[in-house]
């Protein structure tokens, strides 16, 4: 039997005893989800500068008449 730790309650289990892999049970399946839903967890990317982008129109200026 391999034993495994649960990323939420960090609780050890027999990985074949848990239908929520990686998770021990579905509670914490459900906990994990609601915390990506929630935006606790953030896959990092590149640095953006919000403020240069608010309000910003995509396409060519505006023809003066």
């Amino acid at each position: 039997m391999a034993k495994v730790r649960c990323p939420i309650c960090q609780q050890w289990f027999d990985e074949k005893s848990s239908s929520a892999l990686p998770f021990c049970s579905e509670r914490c399946r459900t906990i994990d989800l609601g915390r990506w839903l929630g935006e606790a967890y953030r896959v990092p990317g590149p640095e953006t500068d919000e403020k240069a982008g608010a309000g910003a129109v995509e396409g060519p200026p505006p023809e003066a008449d």
